[in-house]
């Protein structure tokens, strides 16, 4: 999870597009809506430290690289002085297999100059915790069935739904929506239609 930062950096920015949406318990000195270019999300990060655990881990966001695709979220500007600090605290809570990068983000509406370095927590496909695609069906029952330390895996699923209906009404992302869909109709109708539904793919 190592990246460059020179001591004393300023200007140094970090883009949310999962529950940095939503959950913002870290600092910041400003923040800006706006999207990526190049990536798309997916519910193919395991997670066994905050939406699941060991031997039964649950789904969370990461990006996957698609050259059409478009992810809108929230950029945070970390506090002037305490950037290494703040950046610290979030390498610790997203240490599950999350990784830094460098990102060209594009504000809404476009600003002069731009916002500085823009540093974005992506899950590889080469990390221990990627799950990788798998039906929307079968990620649904996984998010239904999990449960780590940060809560229900469910809750990470509708509080992000929520708040890009809210905050990025531009972005009309299928992947999340339906599965928020999913999950919403499978609550509704109880335990007994998931298992009945899987019992019919096998």
């Amino acid at each position: 999870m190592a990246t460059l930062i020179r001591p004393g950096q300023l200007n140094m920015w970090v883009f949310g597009y999962g529950s940095l949406i939503w959950k913002v318990d870290f600092p910041y000195e400003d923040k800006i809506i706006g999207y990526i270019k190049g990536f798309s999300r997916r519910f193919w990060q395991g997670s066994t430290d905050h939406r699941g655990v060991p031997g039964k881990p649950g789904r969370v966001l990461t990006l996957v690289e698609d050259p059409k695709g478009c992810v809108w979220g929230v950029a945070y500007k970390l506090p002037t002085g305490h950037e290494e600090e703040v950046k610290r605290y979030l390498d610790f809570r997203e240490k599950g297999g999350y990784q830094v990068i460098p990102v060209k983000f594009y504000p809404r509406p476009p600003l002069s100059p731009p916002p500085g370095q823009m540093l974005l927590y992506i899950g590889s496909q080469d990390n221990p915790d990627f799950l990788g695609p798998a039906p929307l069906e079968d990620i649904a029952n996984q998010i239904i069935s999990s449960t780590g330390p940060s809560g229900k895996n469910t809750e990470y699923l509708f509080q992000l739904a929520d708040a890009v209906r809210t905050i990025l009404p531009e972005d009309s992302d299928s992947h999340l929506f339906t599965l928020e869909t999913l999950v919403r109709e499978r609550l509704q109708l109880g335990p007994k239609h998931s298992h009945t539904h899987k019992q019919a793919e096998q």
